[in-house]
């Protein structure tokens, strides 16, 4: 009797787990709104509530709730969801009118007024305005910190008294609309009046005909040249000279310009100046360009010698493009300003985008290096992955299963499998999973930032999931830092599925064990990278063998892809406003662009960071694509 006794409790510890949460008191929402003339509970699911638990609080069934609510299907029923419930009662209540027609999203909120809306996927603010059909300047007096693009996971104020269904289109546009700003000259007593007045953006084969005029202001070190040192003993010291330093990014930017004239029809008037860190050089090349028309400036490279020539072009409203910037001082006040180089904070939006695409499940730890716990990017991390990652996230039976099959047989157990295993603290019977492959386990999902001078690693490693992904977001400067933290956690990779992306610039750390980096999916954030798997890229790396008798290098593929882009513009776009920019993108060979401004009054800055990573079949790194080209 005692033994049946004990066989029913451990029958019993096995089975309680599966029911995650105990059932919790459901109390209806007093929020209502009206849609399309019918009236409905909004109804936020607090943890641990059911299905069940809800119908019969609400009075309705639980197949009306699905009806509703058909992302409970797909998702299952989660904690912080908003659903909505049939209003069947006739108790009066106070009406929040809705319109119908919107794009309404389970995340989103309801205020006074307003419509608390959690941003979906990254896009344009005037998309988003478009959308909603609202009118932008009552949409930024509640969103002041809203720039040009909102980001996934964002809230934004939706202005609810304003908000309507949007007016179908009976035909489409040709032209791209930007916002821009014209001076209105009939204003009345003479004032100057600014004006808000879209701008066309209109591709035209009429550009391609047309003759341009280029001035590329590299620091090419002429004066230098006749001082280097051939020798075969002293070529290598050569090779790192200043008067050889930018001349690829010069020999790649003919590369397109060849391209673009053989193949394509260029007509360009090209001017290439040497300009380098001297503010006398740059004084030069402005009085040069003074008597010629200039279409487009590249360059110059260095800070000073840019204030000079950045003054000059805004002066005959002339694009300037900054190739190697990374100083944001340069956009302010600079409407006709292109800085190529992103900025850290667009590295945080990216980061946001690639965990909520790739790794929407994942356990997610901030690791950051003694001495950068309040580094500006650190705390922007952190907060993002703190609104970012879910506090709870759901597993199905059948992958649970999986685990345990993939457990028994790291186990090397042979045909034999588990009968239970623990998962994040919980114990799973494989025989209960199996009988109900559709059921759903919930998870507590805490989001960790951790300093490495004060964490244990085995405390944080005893931390792991072996069911979903771990996701470390490792901030560190130093390469003794990085390689703490692959020698610390490395073993672990043999039972925990482990992901490391390194932040900021890890691709500099040469000496880490490629091994090590292979076993924890290493990931890295970096404004160029060239893939030597893509055909394309292998053809132009013979063709400039074959022009320059060289290999190329870094220089070479930005100086292409700033060559073979603005002259690719140009040819469509001509001379038409620098915003225009904003919706043109083509594949380039070490990055893309995708430019952005936070002002109006303010110049371009490309947003894009590629994304790489090791890849365990082939020993290689492969980009992580993360966009889908803007229309």
């Amino acid at each position: 009797m005692k033994n049946k006794i004990w066989i029913l409790l451990l029958f019993l510890s096995v089975m309680v787990p599966t029911a995650v949460h105990a059932q919790v008191q459901v109390e209806r929402s007093k929020e209502i709104v009206t849609i399309s003339d019918k009236q409905y509970y909004m109804h936020h699911v607090k943890r641990g509530e059911t299905l069940y638990g809800i119908s019969k609080a609400y009075q309705v069934t639980e197949a009306e709730i699905l009806r509703l609510n058909p992302e409970i299907n797909d998702l299952g029923l989660q904690a912080e969801m908003v659903i909505g419930i049939p209003l069947v009662t006739e108790e009066p209540q106070t009406v929040t009118p809705l319109p119908s027609g919107l794009p309404i999203t389970d995340d989103d909120e309801f205020g006074e007024g307003y419509i608390i809306h959690t941003v979906k996927e990254m896009t344009k603010t005037r998309h988003l305005v478009k959308d909603w059909n609202v009118d932008e300047n009552e949409f930024r007096q509640l969103n002041p910190s809203v720039g040009s693009y909102v980001f996934v996971g964002q809230k934004v104020l939706i202005p609810m008294a304003g908000a309507h269904p949007k007016t179908p289109q009976t035909t489409e546009s040709q032209t791209v609309q930007m916002d821009s700003t014209i001076v209105n000259p009939n204003a009345e007593g003479g004032d100057t009046v600014l004006v808000e007045q879209p701008v066309e953006c209109v591709a035209s084969a009429e550009n391609k005909n047309r003759q341009y005029r280029v001035a590329l202001l590299v620091p090419l070190y002429l004066n230098e040249i006749d001082k280097l040192d051939l020798a075969k003993d002293k070529i290598e010291k050569t090779k790192n000279a200043r008067a050889l330093k930018f001349l690829q990014f010069y020999e790649g930017f003919m590369m397109a310009v060849d391209s673009l004239t053989e193949h394509c029809g260029l007509r360009l008037d090209l001017t290439v100046i040497d300009v380098n860190e001297n503010v006398a050089g740059a004084n030069a090349a402005v009085n040069q360009l003074h008597n010629e028309s200039v279409d487009l400036i590249v360059g110059p490279f260095f800070s000073k010698s840019f204030a000079v020539v950045q003054d000059y072009a805004l002066q005959h409203n002339i694009m300037i493009v900054n190739p190697l910037s990374e100083r944001e001082s340069i956009l302010t006040n600079g409407p006709n300003v292109v800085k190529l180089k992103p900025s850290p904070q667009a590295m945080v939006t990216e980061l946001a985008t690639l965990i909520r695409q790739q790794y929407p499940k994942a356990k997610v730890t901030l690791l950051v290096e003694e001495g950068k716990h309040d580094h500006e990017i650190v705390n922007a991390v952190d907060r993002m992955l703190s609104d970012l990652v879910p506090r709870e996230v759901q597993l199905s039976n059948a992958e649970i299963h999986d685990l345990i099959i993939r457990e028994s047989q790291r186990r090397n157990m042979g045909k034999r499998v588990l009968s239970t295993l623990e998962v994040e603290g919980q114990v799973f019977s494989t025989k209960m999973l199996s009988e109900n492959p559709d059921g759903v386990v919930y998870f507590d999902n805490p989001y960790q930032r951790l300093t490495l001078s004060d964490a244990d690693m085995n405390v944080f490693k005893d931390g792991l999931s072996s069911a979903r992904d771990n996701v470390l977001v490792a901030y560190g400067e130093d390469v003794v830092f990085a390689t703490k933290i692959l020698n610390n956690i490395n073993k672990s990779t043999q039972k925990f599925p482990i992901t490391l992306i390194g932040l900021p610039n890890w691709e500099q750390f040469d000496n880490l064990l490629v091994e090590n980096l292979l076993n924890m999916n290493a990931i890295y954030f970096n404004d160029h990278f060239v893939d030597y798997n893509d055909s394309v890229v292998l053809k132009f790396v013979d063709d400039f063998r074959l022009k320059y008798e060289s290999e190329p290098m870094e220089y070479a593929f930005q100086g292409f892809d700033v060559g073979w882009y603005f002259l690719n513009y140009l040819m469509q776009y001509g001379t038409q406003s620098v915003e225009c920019l904003q919706d043109y993108h083509l594949p380039l060979f070490a990055t893309r662009y995708y430019f952005d401004k936070r002002r109006r009054e303010d110049g371009l800055e490309n947003r894009y960071w590629n994304i790489y990573q090791y890849d365990s079949q082939t020993i290689e790194l492969k980009p992580i694509m993360i966009h889908q080209e803007e229309e």
